[in-house]
């Protein structure tokens, strides 16, 4: 039987470059086993390199610098005109070359077995060694890759595994890190087996009679040198383990290679995967050769049909479903692009409390553990392949993507493209394209595919679709990055084809700030002077860019959804400003997680729940006796401002909009927003002038985790009153106990503070600390600052399960 074992953990790290730098130094072009020398020698002493874990992203603890390039490579960027280099771009932070070892043993009893290795993903260009062996070269930085070693293992003894990672080079036009950035694990199989990700289940849906028809088709992988006829049995679970159905077919393997078994069965009552209801049940997949079970799969998996009209948008088991989705990169605070678990739950969860339903994986393949999250937190995702060709290479990572996802029923979109201002025009696209769908649709014929269009070629924008129609017709949904005006007539010219907005704006900023200051990175998309304080003139003026987007998108039923960018922000991308800013600011939350303004303006629109929100915040010390502008963001019918006891006007809630009192007159004291829905006050909302910052308070993101698992926790600098000081920036100094400090974060996309101290600054009154629980007990976090009373939390943590 198979077996999986995590390798994450005790690696040792060299930041720089050593030989063997490619598969043919030395004798290694020549010769197996000739690579002896360097970081990849048995014998090498590397007991001065640094302990880590993996996922690791070692960029992230560079210095930010600026650099200019020579060449404009960024005007070929929408909205990138502010960006002078792909350095900055990427955040200032310098990428470079590392390199990896780790020493692991292999059971006596494997001598039989198949050994692969697998990385979740490597950014980038990686090659590994192993006992002085050349393994193989890897270079995409955005998908998941293995390697059979069972010829190259010391078996009942020691192994030495070493990787060079070079992350000079670049994929992208944002942060993209660098290092072994997701999880590593040893794969120990008999020599018939399942392939990596070769089970693929599923489902036709008859929703009249709430019953479905599961299809299966394995592909059975024999390593031996003989046929052998082997049986495969599929058993279904529905979420108490109850057994539901079950069915077994014979097939001839073949010697050393691989076969497809197709099978199929019925289920009754089927109780359907939904965003309110993620019901998931359970695949058993056993492989039998001569009489012995060789290998045994377990695949869940979730019952739903999904189906797009070209009039009426997208539905999900038959419902009319408004697709209200966030873009995002999957770095993070603390941590850079290092693949977190822990993380991932609590971003999505944010991402949910606005009522959002959809993530879409911007511009790459998602990592399992974020898919497996989503199916079971009830959000949809939106996959996409890191570049549009059909260039071999290109075409493996498009089918790594397909294997990964299809058994996810979270996954409800594939897309091929993404602004491919290059190409998108081009005749030989539609070719591409073709291609692409075909290699998709023969691997997983239940989804449909998608590209991201946008109405530019690197010199000049279009206000229409007109010059991609003869390309983009052979997409099974048309998406749109932006270009607004170009949707409607797209839909006249192709009105048989469904459309999905697969990029729009959302209205930018920095959290808790109200005013632009670019010498500081600071953001405020409602200052009016913003073309006056920006370098960049123009394209700083961005007021109302989004919530006129949402709206024009929400009073058109044919637009299956809507792709905001961004869900979070992230590093790199800090247009419209320049250098000292080094994080985007597009995010709806900050590089924490932490709420801006107008994630209220998406919950009153996105979620269910009555909202009532007002800003700026009431500690303007700056501005006693002047005139303000005070904004509210609600789904109320009206909303009625009183500042220090006077009434400003109750004022109509237009739909999908928002509410302004100009010229209020700001003193030190409280704002209060009174909400009416059919006449009665139902919410009220107030902001108002702190007392001096006096203590920590620390907020985990859960009280209770296991062990490994990080520790997110929300730190606030607040009054005696136990309020938020929204101006604090007091530097808070961090102790641990029963843990391992990983990273810290404030939101601030000025800051060029280390993420890799246990020491941060408080930005707006809020900053994160990570932490990794060590073992079963209670972990304790203690957050120290002069002048504040000190803030403690304890976390229990329990056993793995």
């Amino acid at each position: 039987m198979g077996k999986k074992i995590n390798m994450d953990m005790g690696w040792k790290f060299f930041l720089g470059d050593l030989p063997p730098q490619n598969s043919v130094d030395g004798w290694g072009g020549a010769k197996a086993r000739a690579f002896s020398f360097g970081a990849a020698s048995e014998t090498y002493d590397d007991s001065k390199w640094r302990s880590v874990d993996v996922p690791h992203d070692f960029v992230i603890e560079g210095d930010y610098m600026q650099k200019k390039s020579q060449n404009a490579d960024m005007q070929n960027i929408p909205e990138m005109e502010s960006m002078d280099s792909r350095h900055f771009a990427g955040g200032s932070l310098e990428g470079g070359i590392g390199w990896y070892r780790k020493r692991f043993d292999i059971p006596n009893d494997c001598e039989n077995k198949r050994i692969y290795i697998h990385f979740g993903g490597v950014y980038r260009d990686s090659m590994v060694y192993l006992n002085e062996y050349y393994i193989g070269r890897y270079e995409s930085g955005y998908t998941d890759f293995y390697y059979d070693i069972t010829d190259f293992v010391n078996i009942g003894g020691e192994n030495l595994l070493a990787v060079r990672v070079d992350a000079t080079g670049r994929e992208g036009w944002w942060y993209e890190g660098g290092g072994i950035y997701r999880h590593v694990w040893l794969e120990i199989k008999e020599d018939i087996s399942a392939a990596y990700h070769g089970v693929f289940v599923f489902s036709i849906v008859n929703l009249e009679q709430n019953s479905a028809v599961i299809e299966i088709r394995t592909e059975v992988e024999n390593k031996r040198f003989a046929d052998c006829n082997v049986i495969v049995e599929q058993i279904v679970y529905d979420s108490d383990r109850k057994e539901l159905a079950k069915v077994k077919s014979t097939v001839l393997s073949q010697a050393w290679d691989h076969i497809f078994c197709t099978q199929s069965m019925e289920l009754a009552q089927v109780v359907l995967w939904d965003l309110e209801n993620p019901y998931l049940y359970c695949l058993k997949t056993n492989i039998y050769a001569n009489g012995n079970l060789t290998d045994t799969v377990m695949t869940s998996f979730g019952i739903r049909e999904i189906g797009f009209d070209a009039d009426k948008g997208f539905f999900l088991n038959g419902k009319n479903r408004k697709i209200k989705g966030l873009c995002c990169h999957h770095d993070h605070a603390g941590i850079g692009i290092a693949a977190n678990d822990s993380v991932l739950e609590y971003r999505i969860a944010q991402m949910k409390s606005m009522g959002a339903n959809a993530y879409r994986s911007a511009h790459h393949m998602p990592t399992d553990e974020l898919l497996e999250l989503c199916d079971r937190m009830g959000m949809l995702v939106f996959d996409e392949t890191r570049r549009m060709s059909s260039a071999p290479q290109d075409l493996e990572c498009v089918g790594k993507m397909v294997k990964q996802a299809r058994n996810h029923p979270c996954v409800f979109l594939y897309a091929i493209g993404n602004e491919e201002i290059f190409s998108q025009h081009r005749p030989e696209t539609a070719r591409t394209t073709n291609t692409m769908k075909r290699e998709i649709k023969k691997l997983d014929p239940s989804r449909p595919i998608t590209s991201a269009v946008v109405c530019w070629n690197g010199k000049e924008r279009f206000d229409n679709g007109a010059q991609y129609v003869e390309i983009t017709k052979h997409l099974d949904i048309m998406g749109f990055n932006y270009c607004m005006s170009a949707w409607d007539d797209y839909h006249q010219r192709m009105p048989h084809q469904p459309m999905i907005i697969t990029e729009a704006s959302s209205n930018s900023g920095t959290r808790g700030c109200y005013n632009t200051d670019e010498m500081t990175g600071h953001y405020y998309i409602l200052d009016e002077a913003n073309g006056d304080k920006v370098a960049n003139k123009r394209k700083a003026v961005k007021k109302d860019m989004g919530e006129c987007e949402w709206k024009y998108f929400a009073e058109r039923d044919y637009l299956a959804g809507i792709f905001l960018w961004t869900g979070m922000d992230y590093r790199g991308e800090p247009t419209p400003l320049a250098y000292p800013a080094v994080y985007s600011q597009f995010g709806i939350m900050d590089y924490c997680g932490f709420p801006k303004d107008n994630f209220y303006y998406y919950k009153s629109w996105w979620a269910d729940e009555p909202t009532l929100h007002i800003f700026p915040h009431w500690n303007l010390a700056d501005s006693v006796g002047e005139k303000i502008n005070v904004h509210c963001y609600s789904n109320l019918d009206a909303v009625e401002l009183f500042v220090n006891g006077k009434s400003y006007g109750k004022k109509e809630m237009k739909r999908n909009w928002y509410l302004t009192w100009e010229n209020v007159l700001y003193e030190p004291g409280e704002a209060v927003a009174k909400g009416y829905k059919d006449g009665k006050e139902v919410l009220t909302k107030m902001v108002k002038t702190t007392g001096a910052p006096y203590k920590i308070d620390l907020s985990p993101y859960k009280n209770r985790i296991r062990c490994g698992d990080t520790g997110i926790i929300n730190v606030r600098v607040t009054d005696k009153e136990g309020i938020t000081v929204p101006t604090a920036d007091h530097e808070i100094f961090f102790d641990i106990e029963g843990g391992q400090f990983i990273g810290t974060g404030n939101g601030n996309p000025g800051s060029h503070e280390s993420d890799k101290m246990p020491v941060r600054r408080a930005f707006n009154g809020l900053c994160q600390i990570l932490v990794k629980a060590d073992c079963q007990g209670v972990m304790k976090i203690g957050a120290k600052s002069k002048e504040l009373i000190q803030g403690i939390c304890e976390i229990k943590v329990e056993r793995q399960a």
